[in-house]
């Protein structure tokens, strides 16, 4: 009450040349009443909170809703918001997931594969990786990537393994006749991404309708 009495005097003093004093008063009196503005609609909520509206929210894009596969194995440049995997965990995770795996062999001395590696960092690709279990190998640094080439071990090959790890060697560059699996960074890779997820959707088993009850 001291305090809000003081603050209707300095107004109603207002027109008047304020004294020293009316002036000490309303510097107090503005120092009080900011002091006394924070309003818990302002403080940080807990992180859980967060989650639970993004979630709720249907406009919310996946990203925030739950947050991209976590890489575990290098990028070798090959865009580092993919969630790369080593060849072995890769085809054990496909086999899991029950998911189509991509497979990106390469070289470190390949000018080819230098000019492929941005192609990777493309929104749309990586939007597409999310449903494929993504594995890229140095084919020099893995001798197992030798085992993955229809039609030879040229670099860099981009090959699609099916959940129980076989390649299915009609996904391949359509615009080519001769090493199929070779891709340049104009070429329709995403096109063939949908594609492979397209013939996992097909291959897996019908649900089975349930039992009429008698």
């Amino acid at each position: 009450m001291i305090w809000s009495a003081t603050v209707i005097n300095v107004h109603r003093t207002a027109a008047q040349a304020p004294s020293p004093i009316q002036l000490h008063l309303w510097a107090l009196a503005t120092l009080f009443l900011g002091c006394s503005a924070e309003t818990p609609a302002v403080q940080q909520r807990p992180q859980a909170e967060v989650v639970l509206d993004s979630a709720a929210d249907p406009s919310a894009s996946p990203a925030q809703i739950a947050p991209r596969r976590q890489a575990t194995a290098p990028a070798h440049g090959y865009g580092d918001q993919i969630a790369w995997r080593g060849l072995d965990e890769g085809l054990a995770e496909a086999r899991s997931l029950g998911r189509p795996l991509m497979l990106v062999v390469h070289a470190s001395w390949c000018p080819r594969c230098r000019e492929l590696k941005p192609r990777f960092s493309d929104p749309a690709l990586v939007e597409a990786s999310e449903r494929f279990v993504m594995v890229n190998i140095d084919q020099d640094e893995e001798p197992q990537s030798l085992r993955y080439g229809p039609d030879g071990q040229y670099v860099p090959r981009i090959l699609f393994l099916d959940a129980q790890g076989q390649v299915d060697a009609t996904l391949s560059n359509a615009g080519r006749n001769k090493y199929k699996y070779f891709y340049m960074p104009q070429d329709d890779l995403v096109g063939v991404m949908q594609q492979a997820l397209a013939r996992t959707a097909s291959t897996a088993p019908p649900l089975q309708p349930p039992h009429a009850s008698r």
